[in-house]
């Protein structure tokens, strides 16, 4: 990765809470504790004369932690682009649009970044607040690059305005299904009868079609599919009903706050089978809210590793660059990988349509954004590289951290998952499935 070590000097304090964020995939090793650190220099606005980037993601209350993960790495990358001369000699600015994890809130947040700050583009949301927005963005020919939505109901929606560098719950699902059915990628049995536990909002049942009918398909048996209302103080009475359905696993997609009850209520009742959680509860936090005799074997969702990065050791030098710029602990932050190729991306779609001699208008941009992660071009891993590349008057395919982000016709990406399992207190690699065995 060829980053520009000057960028990395400007750090500002920041926090977050913690919880789990359902229906988004994320990266790395789960280690969502929520350190914004710094890299929090984000402007309020930009001049005329200046283009600016919309984040439009919670940065207040429990699902603050996503803001504060992507926020610094949007930030980065920008004083990337600007340290370069920006684009088409335009300086480009960064304005958060706080959802705060709310529908209401984040059609507020929207109105405001269109019609106020005329944001030239959007980095977000989440799946949670996704179609309360989609329209807005849309109709008002926002170009939108959310690292942070895995959500259903994109599948048949982008492609044209808005992508993702997350890979969609119909494949997460997918790869959960897969797992369990196979020995290889979760290490310990071919589970056949599965029951399913789905909390009743959006973001949760996003997942609950896909791993039914892909485990029917690779030939399991769905013993039960209970909606579960969230946020509940006890759930002895559904795990009761689940187990009734004798499964020799159960998927679990919840909030952390309602898997460490039902697992707990699970392990009350002796339930003799195991349970599978997705990507926004296999992290540090689900597992230190538990004891070790309750999620010990637990098997969970993860995105992988991409090899070809990994290998050439971008990661590494992405995380030690963003480390030393944010100020954060050490390890991965769920969706920063996510967020370095989404910002990337957009920086690249605008240097393309500037060195075109064309506007830099929603349109433009947004037809941009497939073309420069498209191959056979030259393949680049960063902006400053991208930017000359493109400079020099070659096309350029941007390969990123989570993959080669080349984008389908609905705005979609593919990438590796990681089937993780819990044992002592601690997340461990059980498997990995390459998108090829999905």
């Amino acid at each position: 990765m060829e980053v520009d070590r000057r960028a990395f000097l400007r750090r500002t304090g920041g926090a977050a809470t913690v919880t789990a964020i359902a229906g988004c995939t994320g990266d790395g090793d789960g280690d969502d504790d929520g350190d914004g650190g710094g890299g929090d220099n984000t402007t309020t606005g930009g001049d005329d004369s200046s283009l600016t980037i919309g984040v439009l993601l919670p940065f207040s209350g429990n699902y603050g932690w996503v803001g504060a993960n992507v926020l610094p790495v949007v930030n980065m990358v920008v004083d990337e682009i600007n340290e370069q001369g920006g684009i088409d000699g335009r300086q480009v600015s960064v304005v958060q649009g706080d959802t705060e994890a709310s529908p209401d809130a984040a059609v507020s947040a929207t109105d405001r970044l269109v019609n106020v700050e005329n944001v030239d583009g959007v980095i977000g949301p989440t799946s949670i607040t996704m179609s309360a927005v989609i329209d807005t963005l849309i109709e008002n020919e926002v170009p939108v690059i959310t690292p942070t939505a895995g959500t259903t109901s994109l599948d048949d929606r982008g492609g044209d305005y808005v992508f993702r560098t997350v890979s969609s719950d119909s494949l997460g699902g997918r790869a959960i299904a897969k797992a369990a059915r196979d020995q290889q990628y979760n290490s310990l049995e071919d589970y056949e009868r599965m029951a399913l536990m789905v909390g009743n909002k959006e973001v949760f049942q996003s997942f609950k079609e896909p791993v039914r009918s892909s485990l029917k398909e690779f030939g399991g048996t769905v013993t039960t599919a209970l909606d579960i209302r969230t946020g509940k103080a006890s759930y002895s009475s559904e795990v009761q009903q689940m187990m009734e359905s004798d499964p020799e696993i159960c998927v679990l997609i919840a909030s952390v706050e309602d898997s460490v009850k039902i697992t707990e209520a699970g392990y009350q009742a002796s339930y003799e089978g195991n349970w599978f959680v997705t990507q926004d509860q296999t992290n540090q936090d689900f597992l230190s809210q538990s004891e070790n005799q309750v999620t010990n074997d637990v098997l969970g969702l993860n995105a992988a590793a991409y090899q070809s990065a990994q290998s050439a050791g971008r990661l590494d030098e992405f995380f030690e660059a963003i480390t030393d710029y944010a100020g954060w602990d050490k390890g991965a932050k769920i969706f920063a990988t996510n967020t370095y190729d989404a910002m990337n991306v957009m920086g690249l779609a605008m240097k393309q349509v500037a060195a075109s001699s064309g506007d830099l208008t929603g349109p433009n941009v947004a037809d941009a954004i497939s073309t420069v992660a498209t191959p056979p071009e030259e393949t680049v891993t960063a902006y400053t590289a991208g930017a000359s590349a493109i400079e020099s008057g070659s096309d350029v395919d941007y390969e990123g951290l989570v993959g080669p982000i080349n984008f389908d016709e609905n705005g979609d990406i593919v990438a590796p998952f990681s089937i993780k399992i819990a044992q002592d207190g601690e997340w461990t690699e059980a498997g990995r499935l390459p998108p090829e065995a999905l």
